[in-house]
């Protein structure tokens, strides 16, 4: 446990403080008559400079400071999540692999609080929709709201890959990760796959890519009402190359329980610890001198209040 404090510049007031309790005219005792005694003469000039310093010191914002059990493992993510149509589709008759990726995601975040987070959506092309941040709670937002309305259909993975190397690219972790969920195989865009992962091995970024859906076909939603048959063409050679030229793995996801296992395969994988700051917990200590303060300004009060009203004694013209 270690002291410090939220404002410490305040501190810089103990020392006008002290000089003008010092100079003050208070001294402690009925008028007419000096306290008994040296220890109480020096009692009664000291309590106000006590006084004083108890609530400068509570002001500065004081806490003590103990490190968080366990060791905090920080990696940055960039999470690229495949929004083509095609992710409407059922593998288990129930739900959509675009709920059930979205909603796994969320509990990925939650299961990792120290990381930051990067989101990166595409169709025929890739689309930013948060840079690396810790808020958490703004990514859940986002992931809840977003739906697959892209006017433009395809699968871009190589531009959206390249699009979270920039995402990581500056990023001060050593432990940088992309993960990528898709259930298609590339055919728009300008960057293969093979390209941006080969950036990405310069950059020092893993690739873990999860491919959703598998060689069944599976149940897809039509826009005027009912269901039909559906069979989307995956790579996943191309996704095990990516990951194996990067240092990640690549998993297969046939339905959402496929999914939930690939990503808490990940979370077991990226726990590396960087060297950061450790996390700390403050217990605000405020209170406590604002008490001590509180208590020893109470025999100041009751004497100015019993001497209210009577003449100054002679004595205390003395230095």
């Amino acid at each position: 446990m270690s002291p410090a404090f939220r404002q410490p510049w305040l501190l810089l007031l103990l020392v006008p403080g002290a000089w003008a309790t010092l100079r003050g005219h208070y001294r402690w005792g009925i008028p007419g008559s000096r306290p008994p005694g040296a220890w109480s003469r020096a009692w009664a000039a000291l309590l106000p400079v006590l006084v004083m310093a108890l609530l400068v010191l509570a002001a500065a914002g004081p806490e003590a400071r103990t490190l968080v059990p366990g060791a905090a493992p920080v990696v940055d993510f960039a999470l690229v999540l495949d929004g083509s149509s095609s992710m409407k589709a059922l593998d288990d008759g129930q739900e959509s692999r675009w709920n059930a990726a979205r909603r796994l995601i969320r509990r990925f975040i939650a299961l990792r609080p120290y990381d930051r987070f990067a989101l990166v959506v595409f169709s025929a092309h890739p689309v930013t929709l948060s840079p690396l941040t810790a808020d958490h709670a703004r990514l859940w937002t986002v992931l809840e709201h977003l739906r697959i309305e892209s006017p433009d259909d395809g699968t871009a993975i190589g531009s959206a890959l390249m699009t979270a190397v920039r995402r990581l690219q500056d990023s001060p972790a050593r432990s940088r990760v992309i993960l990528l969920l898709t259930d298609g195989a590339q055919n728009r865009g300008r960057v293969l796959p093979m390209e941006a992962a080969a950036e990405a091995r310069r950059q020092g970024i893993r690739i873990y890519a999860v491919t959703l859906g598998g060689a069944r076909e599976s149940l897809y939603p039509l826009d005027g009402g009912g269901f039909a048959w559906l069979k989307v063409a995956t790579d996943p050679a191309t996704l095990q190359r990516i990951a194996e030229l990067t240092g990640g793995v690549a998993f297969a996801a046939d339905d959402p329980a496929g999914l939930a296992r690939g990503l808490a395969a990940v979370d077991h994988l990226e726990t590396s610890t960087l060297p950061v700051d450790p996390p700390r917990e403050g217990r605000p200590l405020a209170p406590w001198l604002l008490m001590a303060a509180g208590l020893l300004a109470l025999p100041l009060a009751l004497d100015l209040a019993r001497k209210r009203g009577r003449p100054r004694p002679p004595w205390l013209e003395v230095p």
